[in-house]
């Protein structure tokens, strides 16, 4: 049985994602949660954070 969490939306894509499951990071006290780690890597290489998120239903499939 998987573990179910809340679920969050992706601050890069904005998909929607099971915070029990997904990547993380986190960054000025706040954690974020993502679809993939193409994402989180894309949020940690953006100093100021992630822009808002431009696409929706997913970007990594």
């Amino acid at each position: 049985m998987t573990k179910s969490g809340s679920l969050t939306k992706d601050p890069i894509c904005g998909m929607n994602v099971d915070e029990a499951t997904a990547p993380h990071a986190e960054r000025a006290g706040k954690t974020f949660y993502f679809c993939c780690e193409k994402c989180q890597q894309k949020f940690l290489a953006t100093p100021a954070g992630a822009e808002p998120a431009t696409q929706s239903g997913g970007c990594c499939g």
